[in-house]
């Protein structure tokens, strides 16, 4: 691998909600954390699929299902950035929204 990653370098924060959601495979608690402890350094997250999979040793398309599902169940929001005057993707921004220890749990289902 020519291209070192540069993410977080520090401690990977995962809420016990989701590591404990059964409907979450690990690499995608994983990947919240690393979402997560960005979002922590840098207040946004904008990283790639391409990134995360390099990171977490997965395929590309992969990562877009964890984070389609992380969205699905309402852990991540994601926004395209566009470049200004133009329909071509900057990147995408992922926020991470509240966790709400009474809500998207299996355990209070």
């Amino acid at each position: 691998m020519s291209e070192e990653f540069k993410g977080v370098n520090y401690y990977l924060f995962i809420p016990a909600q989701i590591a404990h959601d059964d409907r979450l495979k690990s690499d995608a608690k994983m990947i919240y954390g690393e979402i997560s402890a960005l979002a922590n350094v840098y207040g946004k997250v904008f990283i790639s699929n391409a990134k995360l999979a390099l990171r977490y040793n997965i395929r590309k398309e992969t990562v877009s299902r964890h984070i389609s599902n992380l969205e699905a169940l309402g852990y991540i929001t994601t926004e395209l950035q566009y470049k200004p005057q133009s329909k071509v993707v900057e990147g995408r921004l992922i926020n991470l929204l509240p966790i709400d220890h009474m809500v998207n749990t299996p355990m209070t289902e």
